[in-house]
């Protein structure tokens, strides 16, 4: 246990160690010029930021292993129920993994919170008396990290009180929103390519997050798997880390062409090469990953290799501190006044060709994680097709296109014309936001993406859950029974626009990165929810009557198109503040914008509305005839006996009479 303990603080030294020459190196440990530094923060920050991804590494790594890699216990024989109880329960090595999570936890909540009054220091300098906390917290930096420590908290609190996987997994969840958090700190969250930078920054630290703390937790705790258990969530992590591997490369890619100026910097300047090395490391990890994969049966080479990873890891991570503790070198041209304005207000200008239907479809925009994210979903929709006509199993192409089809309307709608305008102009938000609605989710509905899962996921036969258990058994909670119900599904559809665009969270999504990610997954998962539970072919949690499904649809479009009207009729300017703070447009072209807007709404949602019409008549006829299928099949075998028992109930009624 003692030999257990001393690698995790022989490698948080290392880390340690690596930061502060790197910091050296590039010289951010020099006094400031124009505040003065307190040692505190040129040495404690460091110290502090080391723990913080120590702690954050072990919650998330501790969190995935129990959840989602770790076996069923032995000893349960065929019973599947008792197997799958005492995993519930967290019995044996699973619950010490989890407590080691709840440690880890608390020791990143206690390292964010301290990192807030340290913040203050840094930006109001030594010995100035200003008080730091108040200070600290009337910065967006402060708040975000206080925040992370809230989460955080929150993760360790979970994995602490937790009996069963399902509220491990609630604190695997708080774990990963706070690691998504930090990519809104530091230079991402000022950089001008401010959507790309932060993005890439949240996919590289959930990256580092699963394949760092994925092997950290699996070394730490090998006495507590047991040899068969340790190569069971070997065997399962692989997969994990190869995807970890391919979105470092991509984040850091974007991350690195956004800071340098070009190539040369990698060689020229001490920032680059801090980046240089950083990349080198993280290229050998990838062929030492390769490697592990190979010497999955050889437990000993395996962890010579994990080993030498980890010391390779506790460096790189030190150089991110040292990274995020220097400014990068990019070149900086003063642009016009108005460019200035719309840079610093949206991150970037928009597009020189004017507004029209045609630009929509000609002006790009990348968003480079979320053209990631499409091509990653395709990718696994085809590569699921491709297992199940492998092994002789059919799939619709009814199905397959539909699916392939929305995730190229999620890139065009996030990376098109409706992206690139959509920060400046109300009625490009609008066909932003009916495509997010409207158009990708149904066509994700009809491929059917929960049964291609099942169908192609191997299931777990040791009672423990993988990625295919956990989503059946979310599908089937109490709580997706709420929400899949038509009442609910149409009012968070239809009801959650009136809160959005007539309160103040649509100029805020428009202010702030993070209120834009969220606007958009509300947006997606609502026009999801709301065609699953009218078209859905995914089995349903329970069965909904067609002509409920009607008078849903009926409903909830039709509020749709009078909300369209309401804004067409609207005598405000909404987001008044965002538009006028931009400067494009005069109040008089906003207001015609705005009308334009709510005419697009408005417009627009009849053609789904009957499309969806369309295909839930289809649905339901082909149910009833499955149905009239069935029930002749069921005559053909009992040879009608319902037929001639009602016919005997007629007889004795006849009788009576």
């Amino acid at each position: 246990m003692k030999r257990a303990l001393l690698v995790p603080l022989l490698l948080l030294a290392l880390a340690i160690a690596a930061a502060l020459l790197g910091i050296i190196a590039t010289g951010a440990a020099q006094p400031g010029a124009l505040v003065p530094v307190s040692p505190l923060v040129t040495w404690g920050i460091p110290v502090l930021r080391a723990l913080h991804h120590l702690g954050m590494l072990l919650a998330i790594g501790a969190g995935g292993v129990a959840v989602l890699l770790m076996p069923g216990p032995a000893g349960c024989g065929a019973d599947a129920v008792a197997r799958r109880s005492r995993v519930r329960t967290l019995q044996g090595g699973r619950g010490a993994v989890v407590r080691l999570g709840a440690a880890g936890s608390a020791l990143w909540s206690a390292a964010s919170l301290a990192l807030v009054p340290l913040g203050a220091l840094e930006a109001a300098g030594a010995g100035s008396g200003l008080p730091l906390w108040p200070l600290a917290l009337s910065t967006a930096l402060g708040q975000l990290q206080l925040a992370i420590a809230v989460l955080a908290g929150l993760a360790a609190l979970c994995m602490a009180l937790a009996r069963s996987t399902t509220l491990a997994c609630w604190g695997l969840a708080f774990a990963g929103i706070g690691a998504g958090f930090l990519g809104l700190a530091g230079h991402a969250g000022a950089s001008l390519e401010h959507t790309n930078a932060v993005n890439a920054m949240a996919v590289h630290i959930a990256a580092v997050c699963v394949w760092a703390g994925g092997l950290l937790v699996i070394g730490l705790m090998r006495g507590a798997m047991g040899e068969e258990g340790e190569t069971t969530v070997i065997r399962r992590f692989s997969p994990w880390a190869l995807g970890a591997v391919i979105a470092l490369a991509l984040s850091g890619l974007v991350s690195a062409s956004i800071r340098l100026d070009s190539l040369g910097d990698l060689l020229a300047i001490p920032y680059g090469r801090i980046v240089l090395a950083k990349t080198v490391l993280l290229i050998v990890l990838a062929v030492i990953g390769a490697l592990q994969r190979r010497r999955l049966g050889d437990a000993v080479r395996f962890r010579h290799l994990a080993l030498t990873e980890g010391v390779l890891l506790a460096v790189v991570l030190g150089l991110s501190i040292a990274l995020g503790r220097t400014g990068p070198p990019v070149a900086q041209v003063i642009p016009p006044e108005g460019e200035l304005r719309l840079i610093a207000l949206a991150g970037y200008l928009p597009p020189a060709e004017p507004f029209g239907v045609a630009s929509l479809f000609t002006q790009f925009r990348p968003d480079w994680m979320a053209l990631a994210l499409a091509i990653a979903m395709a990718g696994l929709y085809t590569a699921g097709v491709v297992r199940l006509r492998r092994r002789g199993d059919a799939w619709p192409a009814v199905r397959t296109v539909p699916f392939l089809a929305g995730c190229l309307a999620f890139a065009w709608v996030m990376s098109g014309g409706p992206a690139a305008y959509g920060l400046f102009r109300f009625d490009a938000h609008m066909v932003q936001h009916m495509a997010m609605m409207m158009i990708v989710p149904p066509l994700w509905v009809l491929g059917a993406p929960v049964t291609l899962l099942t169908r192609a996921a191997a299931p777990r036969t040791d009672g423990s859950r993988g990625v295919r258990e956990w989503v059946l058994a979310a599908l089937h909670s109490r709580y997706a029974r709420l929400v899949s119900t038509p009442p609910v599904a149409g009012i968070l559809f239809a009801g959650s626009l009136v809160v959005f665009y007539f309160t103040p969270l649509f100029e805020l999504s428009m202010e702030h990165h993070l209120g834009h990610v969220l606007m958009t997954a509300h947006f997606l998962l609502a026009g999801y929810l709301f065609a699953w539970v009218l078209i859905g072919i995914d089995p349903a949690t329970h069965e909904i009557s067609p002509v409920l499904k009607l008078i849903t649809l009926l409903v909830t479009l039709s509020f749709h198109a009078f909300f369209g009207v309401a804004v067409v009729s609207a005598t405000w300017i909404i987001a008044q503040d965002w538009y006028l703070a931009l400067g494009l447009h005069p109040l008089e072209e906003l207001a015609l914008i705005q009308r334009r807007g709510g005419s697009i709404m408005w417009g627009v949602s009849e053609v789904p509305t009957v499309l969806y019409a369309l295909v839930l008549v289809a649905l339901w006829t082909r149910s009833e005839d499955r149905r009239a299928r069935q029930y002749d099949r069921k005559a053909e075998r009992d040879d009608d006996a319902e037929l001639a028992e009602y016919n005997a109930y007629l007889e004795s009624l006849r009788g009576r009479g």
